[in-house]
């Protein structure tokens, strides 16, 4: 008779307000928000399931978008030692890990070796995060600091997701005396993706590439006048073509410095010491004047900035 505790989910919900992203990131193993320096792109929010398997740890997530940053600092000072297998059904992400860009969508499976820096973006998503120590991928041959950044679709792949995604839906139906085979059904499915995965083409690399250099040199210039289009392409030897090519999924390279510039500009309000008027957050951001910026803020926020600022204002003295 099977007589062990049945499994169970650890629950997490992070809902929006002033205070919900420092809960995820102050949230102990195994959350992931200990690994990285997060910057969120809009109000955060968040939900996730784990469920423990010895050494191994299986994550379903869903996040607003935000910007993740792993440095040799973070590293140092929180380092479970392994590797994180990212796995995205909804949303996108890109950037670059170590020195690899890499690009994700709906169906890839990302691999990444903690003890290595890394940054990128990620758009709202929800994902699978199988998380596995570095000597249970060792003993299955899985060479982790090889793998980081590498980005696969395949057939075994989506096998794993499919897998994954069951497993934390039905968890109640196993006990603890199941864990060894769930573990092993889990590393020989990785194993079998790791294997089968296609070589990146030339073409995507230096697609992901020139997307991570564009974002970069954007970021980096966010309140200059020379932001334009005509500059992008000088300084990253880019056609007008093939730099629209690289923001389609963000509605174009205007609309993506854009929402740059908001993000910034909320992230300016956002901050306790954060006392700067509108009209010097619209000159320094790009904005022509004050009401131009309002009026984008609303559009996406659907609050006005000064709104915005007295409403976090006031969730402070509660």
């Amino acid at each position: 008779m099977r007589s062990s505790q049945r499994l169970r989910l650890r629950h997490f919900t992070a809902d929006p307000g002033a205070t919900s992203h420092g809960a995820w990131v102050e949230r102990p193993w195994p959350s992931i928000g200990t690994l990285y320096r997060t910057t969120p792109h809009e109000p955060f929010a968040a939900s996730a399931v784990s469920l423990l398997l010895g050494e191994l740890i299986v994550h379903r997530a869903d996040f607003t978008a935000q910007r993740w940053v792993r440095d040799a600092d973070l590293i140092a000072a929180n380092d479970p030692g392994g590797m994180t297998v990212a796995m995205t059904l909804a949303g996108s992400a890109a950037g670059v890990m170590g020195d690899r860009p890499f690009r994700t969508g709906p169906g890839s499976v990302h691999f990444v070796d903690l003890s290595q820096p890394s940054q990128h973006d990620s758009s709202a998503s929800r994902t699978i995060l199988l998380s596995v120590t570095r000597a249970a991928a060792t003993e299955c041959g899985i060479t982790v600091a090889a793998l980081h950044g590498v980005v696969v679709r395949s057939a075994a792949g989506a096998a794993l997701i499919a897998y994954l995604d069951r497993l934390l839906d039905t968890a109640h139906a196993y006990c603890e005396e199941d864990i060894p085979l769930l573990a092993r059904a889990i590393l020989d499915l990785l194993v079998l993706t790791v294997r089968t995965a296609e070589p990146e083409s030339a073409p995507a690399v230096r697609r992901a590439a020139a997307s991570h250099a564009a974002r970069a040199l954007i970021d980096a210039h966010l309140g200059s006048a020379n932001l334009t289009i005509k500059h992008l392409c000088r300084d990253l030897n880019l056609s007008r073509t093939s730099l629209h090519r690289l923001f389609e999924d963000e509605g174009g390279v205007q609309a993506y410095i854009r929402n740059r510039r908001l993000e910034a500009v909320h992230q300016a309000l956002t901050r306790q010491d954060g006392e700067d008027a509108i009209q010097d957050l619209a000159d320094r951001y790009g904005f022509s004047d004050a009401s131009h910026l309002s009026r984008v803020f609303r559009a996406r926020y659907g609050v006005s900035p000064g709104t915005y600022r007295r409403q976090l204002t006031g969730l402070a003295t509660i």
